[in-house]
């Protein structure tokens, strides 16, 4: 009974988009469990590395926690980006609500041993990489080219959600308690999203055009569909005429300008040190500021979460590119602040106690400023890219290339900021977003109200449209 009412609702005749949000909503609760995992070191490292965990662990083995997860991204992407055309978006979605449960599981039963929070962390990576790979493209497929962006900016919403909830609930209660509580969230994933349609470009490649039909007329919340799924029937059959091999990622050129794009993208959007400062928040509040870490951290997360809010307005308003730029702009100059602040309390006679607070001031202007853009343009830029015949397979080359940049600047920022000085990480940072600056002016193209089908002939060179006088991307 209870599902006939929830169907009904959904099938609602009203040409609203009550439906798309729903999905979308029900889809990334993952991406909540997902921020979880993200945020999961910044109150847990405090704890691991004090007398309150049972065993002793060193500062170095408490690094390789931090960045054993990223092992766990690159098969969670791989996974998710192979099952996604074999068994569906949808189950693969579903899916990915198994190893964050288990992940938990071995985090609540770590207490006896530090390899269970080894695996726990893999565990807890496969699930960020399944649905960071899969979770942007599915949004994209059933959304409307009118709220994409808008719906896009929930990938980073959810995570930022998570990342506060575990900052916070993380901080008072212990890790063993905090576990369990933890698994609630992919219990209530499975029950809320099981009711949910199957993407209609995956039904339009298996030749499903009823399965599409029916899906499209759940999303669009209307009955009369015919004009839609004959449009995109003709799109996925073209897209699905490419070859779709692994060769010819790099053989074709619109491919190949799609991968590196994106590639050289998600390498500069890491290199901001927003993964990096995110794993290490509370031990890098209580090196730079005299707030409490819990604070402190609470304070950016809860910052971040109304900037992308607040993005999720203007986003498809003024353009991916612009919002790229800006955002990379200030994140870069706040980077170079914050540097400059910690050369001068590091390295000079200064003092500087009458302005302890600028610190905080500083990572709030950052994180602003990331969330506000890089962080959230970022993912609906890649979702919206590639081709249909070769997304899976760019989407888990992606997640290789996202785990490595990420293990790289995980580690960069320990070994400087413990080795070298708190300062070092910044600099190196606030250069690479500088460098990404230039890039996004020069390089990128703006996709903004553009239908999946018009990117990729874009991309080939063969469609013009009206807005490419804010095009001003090179070939790559």
């Amino acid at each position: 009974m209870k599902i006939n009412i929830i169907q009904r609702f959904l099938t609602k005749e009203d040409g609203s988009k009550v439906t798309q949000y729903l999905v979308v909503i029900t889809a990334t609760i993952t991406l909540f469990t997902a921020g979880i995992y993200q945020g999961w070191a910044g109150p847990s490292l405090l704890k691991i590395l004090s007398e309150e965990y049972p065993i002793d662990v060193t500062a170095e083995e408490a690094s390789y926690i931090t960045i054993i997860g990223p092992v766990g991204h690159v098969i969670g992407g791989f996974s998710a980006s192979y099952l996604a055309d074999y068994i569906g978006r949808k189950n693969t979605v579903l899916s990915i609500g198994i190893p964050q449960v288990i992940s938990f599981l071995l985090i609540y039963f770590s207490y006896h041993t530090v390899y269970l929070l080894y695996i726990a962390r893999i565990l807890g990576g496969i699930g960020e990489g399944a649905s960071l790979a899969l979770l942007p493209c599915y949004i994209a497929e059933v959304a409307d080219p009118s709220v994409r962006g808008t719906l896009g900016t929930f990938v980073n919403l959810l995570l930022l959600f998570g990342q506060l909830f575990i900052n916070t609930v993380g901080s008072f209660l212990t890790i063993h308690d905090t576990a369990m509580i933890c698994i609630i969230f992919p219990v209530v994933f499975w029950l809320t999203f099981a009711h949910m349609p199957e993407s209609p470009y995956y039904c339009l490649m298996k030749k499903d055009v009823d399965g599409a039909r029916r899906a499209l007329q759940m999303l669009r919340r209307k009955n009369n569909v015919d004009k839609e799924v004959i449009q995109l029937s003709a799109d996925v059959d073209r897209q699905m005429s490419e070859k779709g091999t692994y060769k010819d990622l790099f053989l074709i050129k619109s491919n190949r300008k799609a991968f590196l794009l994106v590639s050289a993208t998600r390498i500069f959007q890491v290199f901001t040190g927003s993964i990096a400062l995110m794993s290490y928040v509370q031990i890098m509040i209580s090196q730079a500021t005299e707030l409490s870490p819990v604070t402190g951290s609470t304070v950016l997360i809860v910052a971040g979460a109304i900037m992308v809010l607040t993005s999720s307005m203007y986003v498809d308003k003024f353009g991916r590119r612009p919002t790229l730029i800006v955002s990379a702009l200030t994140t870069a100059l706040s980077l170079l602040a914050q540097a400059l602040f910690l050369s001068l309390r590091d390295y000079t006679a200064l003092d500087l106690s009458s302005v302890s607070w600028l610190p905080l001031l500083i990572m709030i202007i950052n994180y602003l400023s990331f969330r506000g853009g890089l962080g959230v343009v970022t993912n609906i830029f890649i979702s919206e890219i590639y081709s249909t015949s070769i997304k899976a397979k760019a989407m888990s080359l992606g997640s290789l290339n996202f785990a490595i940049v990420m293990i790289i600047s995980t580690k960069m920022y320990q070994l400087t900021a413990d080795y070298v000085g708190l300062a070092v990480p910044f600099y190196i940072f606030a250069f690479t977003t500088f460098a990404s600056v230039l890039f996004f002016y020069f390089v990128l193209p703006e996709t903004k109200g553009k239908t999946l089908e018009v990117i990729q002939q874009e991309l080939k060179g063969n469609a013009k449209n009206e807005n490419d006088d804010n095009d001003n991307g090179l070939s790559v």
